[in-house]
């Protein structure tokens, strides 16, 4: 993402801000505060001022690109810096070169705690403002934001370091003293080299120039405004959020995977409900086929339930087993040969709830109970007669012989 292809919120020289629908744009919109940003149209980059991001020169050993946070964080706190991970780092560096012993690193910082109105919850990135504009090489920056005088060096034309002078009137002795100062730290910085001068930005400043002249002996220019770094590939810098908007983009993006889980269950829901109405719909057509089919049937069925009622009617004439005289011999045949006397034995057939009940009775005399029981016992256990159910009531016994009523019922339910 190049710096035209985003939206960008700078600090104004007064308490405002403007909004540039690109760095290669010539006009800009004011607002009050970055929080009354409401632009979606591309993605929002915030350049914020030096009070609410601080920016660290760092010159270090050139080493391996994993072993630079490690020695960035170290640096930060021999400067008395807090470092914070959770819930997103609080800082974000930039290699500005590198060559075969050292590394040019500038560091930013959020400030703790993060202004309330500096927060743009759909921001892709925050960073330092002057690190978005072409800084003088070689010299020392002075620009008005938001009512406060920055001091920036830069290196090859990007921001190393810049911290806050003072306020915007602050007298052009105190401000003399404070660039003499600031040019001897910085050229003590191993490896940063010598600065040529200061730069003077804005109409503002520039009535500066004839005073700070009079008070040091370092070489003063003005310009008119910084140009936008046009040339700078947003996407390669480091992620750097306030808490804040690091938590309002999670929970957006929480809330957005619950909600296409949520659309996606009811589309699952949506097909399986189809595909049961469907499959009721063809369960609904089989049965449908079914009833036709049986009312098809019926006609036939009628006649074939006839056919088997007569068929049982005529069982008890066609059954060689439920002929009387068959069952009379085999009746016959279990007697013993003394001790039991049949007087009576008759056979009848009658239809009990549509079936047809073959019954037997047999009445005699016994010697004994005993004698009658087991007679009834071998009815029972006769190959060709247990198909009936044998029962018979207590005997009755006058005159030492026991009077007996056996009764066999086969068929029916």
């Amino acid at each position: 993402m190049s710096a035209s292809a985003a939206t960008v919120l700078m600090p104004d020289s007064d308490p405002v801000w403007n909004l540039w629908r690109s760095l290669s744009s010539t006009k800009a919109e004011r607002v009050d505060s970055p929080a009354e940003c409401r632009d979606r149209s591309k993605p929002v980059v915030v350049g914020l001022p030096a009070t609410a991001c601080r920016t660290v020169g760092l010159i270090l050993p050139a080493v391996e690109a994993s072993l630079l946070p490690a020695m960035i964080e170290a640096q930060l706190e021999r400067r008395g810096i807090a470092v914070t991970h959770v819930p997103a780092p609080n800082f974000a560096w930039h290699v500005l070169g590198q060559d075969t012993v050292h590394a040019m690193v500038s560091v930013d910082v959020l400030a703790q705690p993060f202004p309330d109105n500096l927060a743009v919850n759909h921001a892709v990135n925050y960073t330092a403002a002057l690190r978005l504009m072409s800084l003088p090489p070689r010299e020392i920056t002075i620009i008005e934001e938001q009512g406060l005088l920055v001091l920036a060096a830069g290196l090859l034309g990007r921001l190393w370091h810049s911290h806050i002078v003072g306020p915007a009137d602050i007298d052009p002795a105190s401000l003399a003293r404070e660039l003499d100062l600031a040019r001897l730290s910085l050229e003590s910085v191993e490896g940063f080299g010598t600065l040529r001068g200061v730069t003077l930005v804005g109409e503002r400043l520039a009535p500066l120039k004839a005073e700070l002249r009079k008070h040091s002996a370092i070489a003063v220019e003005t310009i008119a405004a910084l140009e936008p770094n046009r040339t700078l590939k947003l996407d390669a810098f480091q992620k750097l959020l306030p808490a804040s908007v690091h938590l309002a983009q999670g929970q957006k993006a929480a809330r957005a995977r619950f909600i296409g889980i949520s659309f996606l269950v009811m589309v699952l829901y949506a097909v399986a409900a189809a595909g049961a109405a469907w499959h009721l719909n063809g369960l609904q057509k089989r049965v449908d086929a079914l009833k036709v089919a049986v009312a098809e049937s019926d006609g036939p069925a009628s006649v074939v339930r006839d056919t088997a009622a007569r068929w049982n009617a005529l069982e008890p004439a066609i059954d060689p087993q439920r002929y009387p005289m068959v069952q009379l011999s085999q009746i016959t045949a279990l007697m013993p040969p003394s001790g039991v006397l049949v007087r009576r034995i008759e056979t009848k057939n009658h239809e009990i709830e549509k079936s047809m009940v073959n019954e037997i009775e047999i009445a005699g005399d016994a010697r004994d109970a005993q004698t009658a029981t087991q007679f009834l016992e071998d009815l029972r256990s006769n190959a060709k007669l247990n198909q009936f159910t044998w029962s018979m009531p207590v005997p009755s016994v006058k005159d030492r012989v026991a009077a007996f009523k056996i009764q066999g019922k086969s068929g029916g339910r």
